[in-house]
């Protein structure tokens, strides 16, 4: 009898804390600015798009390998959700704003 109590408990908890998850992705994902778009539009800084690097080197055998590291900004919801999260424990050692 007790075990039946304590795991509908159990299930109540994680049905609770996995629907709160996703509440909690969707609402920041309606209410961000559409993922990879930058904020400030004028921003030259902001409209780089993907940075990529090339690495070539040559084998043994006389062929070339070339590699196309591509970097993109862009991240999906649930990083951005945690990111700001966590900004909330870190403590922010700058100065105060001047807002």
């Amino acid at each position: 009898m007790r075990a039946a109590i304590w795991n509908a408990r159990a299930a109540l908890l994680y049905s609770l804390g996995g629907w709160t998850m996703l509440g909690a992705m969707i609402h920041y994902t309606y209410n961000s600015n559409g993922g990879g778009e930058p904020e400030n539009e004028s921003d030259p800084q902001a409209n780089q798009g993907p940075r990529k690097e090339v690495y070539t080197r040559e084998t043994a055998l006389g062929f070339k390998v070339t590699t196309i590291v591509t970097y993109k900004e862009v991240q999906p919801p649930i990083t951005r959700l945690l990111r700001r999260i966590t900004s909330f424990f870190d403590p922010n050692d700058g100065p105060p704003s001047e807002n």
